[in-house]
């Protein structure tokens, strides 16, 4: 069975920023922030979490569902899926809106700065799971509109779905419950260290208390590798050596589409984090996010 990728779509605009924010950011001025870091060079990509993901999952030699909401000017980004293998079946069209687009600063620690335009993604639940006319066992909720990742997460647990919870950059966004929603009867939830501690403060949940909730859990820890629980292991997940980084946008959906491919092919969850941590390597190693190759040997 394919497995299906929900999250967002987006044109990406990715720079550099030559040093660090943090240099250039005055502590005891926070409360009346005006600073302007200029980039080298503005490039524009295929993004977002789904799109990101399911490319990761063709580089695999998978042929992942994504299912999504786009805009009047999907049909550049149509055809690269199309390449790449991707069923675009199930993504639907939003005439009134443009497609979703990010502009993103990344420094040289990796700390990033994101402007996001939601556009069609804001009504991203109205690509509708019961359009999805094949038979799926796994799928992935990934950052999208704040009502979409509520109903996939209703939808999947009713019909049987093993799912993982991405929660990511809605974190902040999500309400309480919604967030406890779509962590609760997942098969795995997946954050990096950052939105870990967001995790904790917005639930109260530890550690543990998720473990209750969801199957396992893995954080994300950058160069220092990953770590996952379940209620029984905990297991520190190596970080692989890229052999360069250039930009480290999407090495986290990256990882999880190794992730996801590791679990549908009957991996262990500890191997196929292994995987995810090797895909991750790869995606940094070319700027943006779908613009890097593997050879699976």
């Amino acid at each position: 069975m394919p497995i299906l990728v929900t999250g967002s779509l987006a044109y990406d605009r990715i720079a550099v920023f030559p040093d660090r924010f943090a240099s250039h950011i005055l502590p005891g001025k926070i409360h009346q922030l005006n600073v302007v870091f200029a980039v080298e060079k503005m490039e524009r990509h295929f993004g977002g979490t789904g799109g990101n993901i399911a490319y990761n999952l063709s580089l695999l030699g998978e042929k992942p569902i994504l299912l999504a909401t786009a805009g009047n000017d999907f049909d550049f980004y149509k055809s690269w899926l199309i390449k790449n293998q991707i069923n675009d079946s199930y993504i639907k069209i939003i005439p009134d809106y443009l497609t979703a687009s990010a502009t993103i600063m990344t420094d040289l620690d990796d700390n990033q700065i994101t402007a996001f335009d939601q556009g069609a993604m804001v009504v991203a639940h109205q690509a509708e799971l019961k359009a999805v006319d094949q038979s799926v066992d796994l799928a992935i909720i990934s950052p999208n509109g704040l009502e979409a990742m509520a109903y996939y997460a209703e939808q999947f647990k009713k019909k049987g779905v093993d799912y993982i919870a991405d929660p990511g950059q809605a974190i902040t966004s999500l309400t309480t419950e919604a967030l406890k929603n779509i962590i609760t009867g997942s098969k795995l939830v997946v954050v990096n260290d950052y939105e870990w501690e967001l995790v904790k403060q917005k639930t109260g949940w530890d550690e543990s208390s998720i473990l209750d909730k969801a199957g396992a859990l893995i954080i994300t820890l950058g160069q220092r590798g990953s770590k996952l629980l379940t209620t029984t292991d905990q297991f520190e997940i190596t970080a692989y050596q890229a052999d360069q980084v250039i930009d480290p946008t999407g090495a986290g959906d990256a990882y999880r589409a190794g992730l996801l491919y590791g679990l549908k092919n009957k991996f262990s969850l500890k191997n196929s984090a292994y995987i995810g941590a090797w895909l991750a390597s790869k995606a940094v190693g070319a700027r943006g996010t779908q613009n890097h190759t593997i050879h699976k040997t």
